[in-house]
Order: structure tokens, then sequence, then C-alpha cells
């Protein structure tokens, strides 16, 4: 059996679900401009220099931008991000439901 590799867009996915916090800044962002540390405190147990390094990743990804005054606000590609990701927990969800 020959398995094939993942492809490249596979991987970037799985890379930014593979970090939980990437996944819990995008979850809590919002397409509105959000100050630091607002964020900061919705996520619990997330240092600043953290957030900052999440931000500055998601940000080369192309799902979060920053404002003039470092607010931060998902983009179009981090809010489609984020439907996936709030799909991907309907899915969760329901298995949770099906294995009782």
């Amino acid at each position: 059996m020959v398995m094939r590799d993942l492809n490249i867009g596979t991987k970037v996915g799985l890379s930014v679900l593979n970090d939980r916090w990437d996944a819990l800044v995008l979850t809590n962002l919002t397409v509105a401009p959000m100050a630091i540390m607002n964020l900061r405190q919705q996520i619990r147990g997330l240092s600043t220099l953290k957030l900052l390094n999440v931000l500055a990743r998601l940000t080369e990804l192309g799902l979060v931008v920053a404002t003039a005054d470092y607010q931060f606000q998902l983009t179009t590609a981090g809010t489609h991000f984020q439907h996936q990701l709030q799909q991907l927990e309907v899915w969760g969800d329901q298995m949770i439901i099906d294995m009782q």
C-alpha cells in the first residue's frame, strides 16, 4: 500500500489546528478591532508574549491583521477559518453525543 503525503494546504491548516493557542485566538477574535489585553483576558492561561507570537504567526498566514493602533481583527480568510473551527466544534459535540 502506497501512503500519500498530505498536501501543503492540509499541512498548513493542521499546523494552525495543532497549536491550541492559534485556534483559541482565532475563535475569540472578531472582525471588529480588539485590544490585545481584552483578547488576553478572554483566553485563560495565555501570556502576553505568547499571544504576541501567536498573533504574529496568524498575521503571516493572512488570518489576522493589526490596525494602526495595535489592535487586531480577523481578515476575510480568518473569518472563514473561524467558521471552519465552529463547524469542527459542532461535529465534535455531535460525536460526543453519539458515543454516549
